[in-house]
């Protein structure tokens, strides 16, 4: 989800559809507002096993019931127990979802126009009232593995299937289809006819207006294999014009991604950016263990979140804005990539040595992209096209200690020693701080506490 100005945060040109352009529209108590101005703008995370949101809540995607904005933390009723290995919050656009307390259950919130929160008839897809402020249940009948979240989209993998539901005019569900989808649809046809239900899947990511799955052969010697679908007007689904051209619109189905040659390793984890898409390929050695992590990625590049994009040839080097091909972001050796996550338009990293669970306050944290906000926590508000390491306090020294990480929007996340630290934009509260009005720039280059109510 690309940022291209302070207060302007644009997914892709053509997103906002006739119910939704337009200009401001305040909550009240009974309606959410008349149009969406406001993006990325609320953050979710775990505290105690529990479910903690703050920040915009005009449709809402805080979950606590209102649609009231919070500047801390609060806790959203029901979703406790999120102890299931590898339990997971997301955060769209304008909507939530959580798993992580019984293994066949989503749970989602927030705006519902085009049916992303999966419920079915049971939530409201008309205007004015497409929206839940309290979690609604999405039942996947089969144990969920990972979850996603897209602008008005959402992914899930639960028992070895593939789903997708909500908005579908750029083909974000997959199904050939750009009807919206108001309950989980299996996806299951490549673009080129590939039956993916002989593939597992591993793993989900979405942009703004486009997903990606890992999925893989199995078996004694997997191969694994990315694919993309949806919008790809910067090439994020993988195909398109090197520079200047005009990529398609669109794919209506899953489409396999194709790496250079240079690939030897295995790729191990996908990511999406709003308008980008990452792929981390993995060197092992013969006992397993990491050797190297190659981070590709190919679409949008506004602001270096996919390193230097040069183009050569008999004119100066230019500069390119985006990629349909997977390019070499950046390469980790020595240490190991213990979590990626994402923001619009800037990466973030837990990094540490091998085999260390980080329980001496080793891991150290490294982002890259945007930073308009501040939210690469270095001190600065400049972008960086290469990995810089988020800093304790102005000039201080790296931040250390954390054993977890989370970024939505333009903000970021770290925790260490169970308390949670956030950078980047609170102009909505979304970092649990209140929001400073008197200096005009509500927004914090280094780590602060987030405070909870």
């Amino acid at each position: 989800m690309q940022t291209r100005g302070r207060f302007k945060v644009l997914i892709c040109a053509g997103l906002l559809t006739a119910a939704l352009s337009g200009c401001g529209g305040s909550s009240s108590k009974d309606h959410i507002p008349s149009t969406v101005t406001i993006f990325y703008s609320h953050s979710v995370i775990f505290r105690n096993h529990s479910t903690f949101t703050m920040g915009y809540n005009g449709f809402g995607q805080l979950g606590d019931g209102t649609l009231t904005k919070r500047e801390v933390a609060v806790h959203v009723p029901g979703m406790d127990n999120m102890v299931l290995p590898g339990a997971k919050a997301v955060a769209g656009n304008e909507h939530t979802m959580v798993f992580g307390n019984i293994t066949s259950l989503v749970s989602s919130w927030g705006y519902n126009l085009y049916g992303q929160l999966g419920a079915g008839s049971k939530v409201s897809t008309t205007y004015p009232d497409a929206y839940s402020s309290k979690p609604v249940e999405v039942w996947m009948h089969a144990t969920v593995t990972d979850i996603a979240a897209g602008g008005y989209h959402s992914l899930a993998v639960a028992g070895d299937k593939l789903y997708a539901w909500g908005q579908n005019t750029y083909h974000q569900v997959g199904n050939n289809s750009t009807t919206n989808a108001t309950a989980p649809v299996q996806v299951t046809t490549g673009r080129d006819g590939e039956d993916l239900t002989l593939l597992h899947p591993l793993q989900v990511a979405a942009g703004g207006l486009h997903s990606l799955a890992l999925l893989t052969t199995g078996g004694g010697t997997p191969v694994n294999y990315v694919y993309a679908w949806g919008g790809n007007s910067y090439g994020q689904v993988g195909f398109g014009k090197t520079s200047f051209g005009t990529y398609s619109t669109s794919c209506a189905r899953p489409r396999k991604v194709t790496f250079p040659d240079t690939l030897t390793g295995t790729i191990e984890q996908v990511a999406a950016l709003g308008s980008a898409s990452l792929a981390l390929e993995v060197q092992r050695g013969n006992l397993g263990a990491i050797a190297s992590e190659i981070l590709w990625g190919w679409g949008y590049n506004d602001a270096g979140e996919l390193g230097d994009l040069i183009e050569h040839g008999n004119v100066t080097p230019l500069t390119l804005k985006s990629s349909p091909d997977p390019v070499p972001v950046f390469t980790v050796t020595g240490k190991v990539i213990k979590k990626m996550v994402t923001g619009t338009n800037h990466i973030l990293l837990l990094l540490g040595d091998p085999g260390n669970d980080g329980s001496d306050g080793s891991y150290e944290i490294q982002s890259i992209g945007n930073n308009y906000y501040g939210q690469l926590g270095n001190g600065t508000f400049t972008n960086s096209s290469s990995l810089v390491y988020v800093l304790q306090t102005f000039g201080g020294a790296h931040f250390a200690g954390a054993t977890d990480i989370a970024a939505f929007g333009t903000c970021s996340f770290a925790k260490v020693n169970g308390v949670w630290y956030g950078w980047g934009n609170n102009s909505m509260g979304q970092l649990g701080n209140t929001v400073d009005t008197t200096s005009g720039v509500p927004y914090f280059k280094v780590p602060v506490t987030v405070k909870f109510q």
